[in-house]
């Protein structure tokens, strides 16, 4: 409730006001005219406060100050947190939840203008849903930088896609951007095309007739016209984005399986109880829920690192897991280049060069390779932590939010990538738009359960 900065002001002042004490009269003042000036005084001030204690009183009521602490738990409730989280210090929650409050904060405030960079990372799905429609709710202007196909659909009316340092103005939400553009593109390339050719026409008439004296004012004229042309600029298309999964070698049908699996911590309670699930070679899964309901906990009893309290797990000993989690850059040593990083995380392997061909497979070539970790982009950053995941050829790769600060044509490389690849597949991501396009099973992680659509 602090960042409504006239409402915190407001009363402040109210108590300081409640709270002083009366205006004393100076020393210096004669008897006589010290009673008088007194009591002057005191009126003065009494009248003063009072008329400042109305002043502030209908203020508050004006903005509806009484019904603050109502409206901030309205809007923490519908972005996943528990009554017993609103007392607690912020220090204390994760960066995906200092996330939630600072998009809480913002959205308190009820601003004139709303700027949302990259709201939707670290959201669950209930959580994404809500803040979906809260935002359609409101009566101000949004500007939200994203590139979560779905929420910009829901949300946005315009879009301004920036490109080649230029601003390009589009009606509609992002499939309907996608589409104009489209066709603008095709339009603008079957223009450009159509005065190319016309240009060759002319350059041969004057190549043929240059030499003519009787054709020298016509050839004149067509130079002349080929420089007051005003040719169409070519479609600027985006840089090639790479994702190059290693495919890995075949080690038979049972690879990881959980079957009537109950979950959780030594010495703590059963977070998850009657879990079945199967991965293979073939396995495409998505793992959705409300953040805190235990899909880390799934992915960890799969691959061995939590033990299960009943139940029974298989698990091949030769089954390479590559594990992508959403703190990737946290085990990056920001000082080293990705080139450095792998040759830090793999020093026997030989030669460098095969180090530097991994990199380039996922988009780190040239001098990008050499470059600090602390000059890299997140989404870069993202690209040295799939490089270092898939080194060795897993058989089977676990994905929690890999689409976070990836842009839009990464995140579609991404796909293409994870789609050609030939392991196992299991991902946690609230990101409609790449879960349909890559998955073809849902595991819902609620209330203690694992169902599977």
């Amino acid at each position: 409730m602090s960042c409504d900065v006239e409402r915190t002001a407001l009363l402040k002042e109210l108590d300081e006001i409640v709270n002083s004490p009366d205006e004393e009269e100076p020393a210096s003042n004669n008897k006589k005219g010290k009673g008088k000036g007194k009591g002057k005084a005191k009126g003065n001030t009494e009248s003063s406060k009072t008329i400042r204690l109305s002043e502030i009183n209908e203020r508050l009521e004006t903005i509806c100050a009484h019904d603050a602490e109502t409206k901030a738990i309205e809007i923490l409730s519908g972005i996943g947190f528990s009554q017993e989280d609103l007392h607690k210090p912020s220090k204390e929650f994760s960066g995906g939840w200092r996330m939630r409050i600072a998009i809480a904060k913002v959205i308190f405030c009820e601003p004139e203008i709303l700027m949302l960079d990259e709201p939707t990372n670290h959201l669950d799905l209930p959580a994404l849903i809500w803040l979906e429609n809260y935002v359609q709710t409101l009566d101000c202007t949004i500007i939200i930088v994203s590139h979560a196909r779905d929420f910009l659909d829901a949300v946005c009316d315009e879009i301004i896609h920036f490109q080649g340092r230029k601003l390009t103005y589009y009606r509609g939400n992002f499939s309907q951007f996608e589409k104009t553009k489209a066709d603008r593109d095709k339009n603008q390339m079957k223009q450009r095309q159509g005065q190319l050719d016309k240009i060759e026409h002319i350059e041969k008439f004057i190549a043929k007739f240059r030499a003519n004296n009787k054709r020298a004012t016509m050839v004149q004229s067509r130079i002349k016209s080929i420089e007051k042309m005003d040719i169409t600029d070519e479609v600027l298309q985006d840089p090639e984005c790479i994702f190059q999964f290693p495919d890995p070698d075949d080690i038979g049908v049972d690879i990881m399986r959980l079957d009537e699996a109950k979950i959780g911590y030594e010495n703590g309670p059963t977070i998850l109880s009657g879990v079945n699930v199967n991965v293979d070679l073939e396995t495409r899964i998505a793992l959705i829920g409300p953040n805190g309901a235990g899909k880390s906990t799934v992915v960890k009893a799969l691959c061995g690192k939590l033990d299960i309290k009943d139940g029974n797990r298989t698990l091949n000993g030769r089954c390479r897991v590559g594990m992508f989690t959403q703190h990737h850059t946290d085990s990056l040593d920001l000082k080293l280049s990705a080139l450095e990083q792998m040759i830090a995380k793999f020093p026997d392997f030989k030669p460098v060069e095969a180090l530097r061909a991994h990199l380039g497979s996922f988009g780190m070539s040239g001098q990008l390779a050499l470059r600090p970790m602390y000059l890299l982009s997140g989404g870069q950053k993202s690209r040295v932590s799939f490089a270092m995941i898939t080194f060795e050829r897993p058989h089977v790769l676990m994905l929690d939010e890999p689409t976070n600060h990836l842009d839009y044509d990464a995140i579609n490389a991404l796909i293409v990538g994870l789609n050609n690849y030939e392991g196992g597949l299991v991902v946690v991501s609230h990101d409609e738009y790449f879960l349909n396009a890559v998955c073809d099973r849902l595991y819902l992680v609620e209330n203690g359960k694992v169902a599977a659509y």
